[in-house]
């Protein structure tokens, strides 16, 4: 199995792995033959990178939590932000209203939005424990077109990872997830032209943009969220150095939950496309988080996420150092950079007819990564997060 750019799958190819949409709504299922209306659908539709099959080996997808519970927790991300702050989004974009209408649900009419949320992030949290050893080593493919929803789900698994792995305990995961499920509430009320539109953004949408980590607080705190996960909403875009908004809060001045999620929102938000530019590979993601770690980021928060993030995840396209092209077919859990890779390609591009294993930790070899390959194209090193 291989993942590629959408751009780069044929028609006659067969999908590695099944393709559904934010709702859990299956648009292709593993194992179909592709047509070139297929890929022109998920194109269409957002799907910018998929999973090809591949007769010659097979991988394992290493998933941290079932498909099934990753939908039910984006339904109920989805849910809160419709029906909780439904008022906040106008017909053209604006939300004036927005609070007067999230009253007008009616006290005796309005679910317990925190409830669903805890038990969302509950599930989630017990799926991780269940596992001795968790690694994020599959990417996350998510559509442009659902971006907010998936986002927030896969930023919440991150974190609960991450703070799995600097040994929270159990409450605190919950109490974390339910912050980082809701983290981009406040995103509902600026306008999805800002959001979709491609180039950089102007002074006025800026700012615009930079209200969302107080309007999320502020419904969370309307919908009796509990405070210390709101806060996650409020200061997620807080900074180490003190750089960060709403409040220029810095160091430890920033809750460690809202520490937590600022790195993984930024890691996943850099590894994800976006209408203004293409997603950027894990491995640059991680060396982005680590050069900033003490300066933008919480260095203990950066050393967790490096330590159960891959940089180079299964069935992604890698360049050793002979100058041969490799699929990562397993990952080493104590040296996530080594992993186990089937050699397909020669230092010509050509394919080589017999394909052969090579386990990268085995100090017997003196065979390294040196890039990643087929991946969109190269991105450009000034990237920096999505404000």
């Amino acid at each position: 199995m291989r993942l590629v750019p959408t751009v780069q799958a044929r028609p006659g190819m067969r999908l590695g792995r099944s393709v559904f949409n934010v709702e859990g709504r299956l648009i292709l299922a593993a194992g179909v033959t592709l047509r070139a209306r297929y890929i022109d659908q998920l194109l269409e539709q957002g799907y910018n990178t998929i999973y090809i099959a591949d007769d010659v080996f097979q991988v394992e997808l290493p998933e941290v939590v079932t498909i099934e519970t990753r939908q039910q927790a984006v339904k109920c991300v989805v849910e809160f932000a419709e029906k909780a702050v439904i008022g906040a989004i106008s017909k053209n974009g604006t939300s004036d209203h927005s609070l007067r209408s999230y009253h007008r649900i009616g006290r005796g009419e309005r679910p317990n939005f925190a409830a669903k949320i805890t038990r969302a992030s509950q599930m989630l949290v017990e799926q991780i424990l269940s596992k001795k050893e968790v690694i994020i080593g599959l990417l996350d493919i998510k559509s442009l077109n659902d971006y907010t929803f998936a986002h927030s789900v896969q930023v919440a698994i991150l974190s609960m990872v991450a703070a799995k792995a600097l040994r929270y305990p159990k409450p605190e995961l919950v109490e974390m997830g339910v912050g980082a499920l809701l983290h981009d509430v406040g995103k509902v009320e600026v306008s999805e032209y800002i959001w979709k539109r491609e180039g950089g953004l102007t002074s006025d949408e800026v700012q615009i943009v930079q209200l969302h980590p107080e309007r999320g607080f502020d419904f969370l705190r309307q919908a009796k969220v509990d405070l210390l996960s709101a806060h996650v909403a409020l200061q997620h875009h807080e900074r180490w150095d003190g750089t960060g908004y709403p409040r220029g809060l810095k160091g430890e001045q920033i809750h460690k939950y809202a520490r937590l999620c600022a790195v993984c929102d930024v890691y996943d938000a850099m590894t994800s496309d976006r209408p203004h530019r293409v997603a950027l590979h894990p491995s640059e993601a991680l060396v982005f988080l680590t050069e900033n770690a003490g300066k933008l980021y919480d260095p203990k928060v950066v050393n967790a996420l490096t330590s159960v993030v891959a940089p180079y995840p299964v069935a992604s396209n890698v360049l050793l150092s002979t100058g041969e092209t490799a699929v990562v077919k397993r990952l080493n859990l104590h040296a996530l950079d080594q992993p186990v890779v089937v050699v397909t390609k020669n230092p010509r591009g050509e394919y080589y007819q017999v394909y052969h294993e090579l386990d990268l930790s085995n100090s017997a070899n003196d065979v390294v990564i040196v890039d990643y390959a087929m991946w969109h194209e190269k991105s450009d090193p000034e990237a920096t997060p999505e404000t």
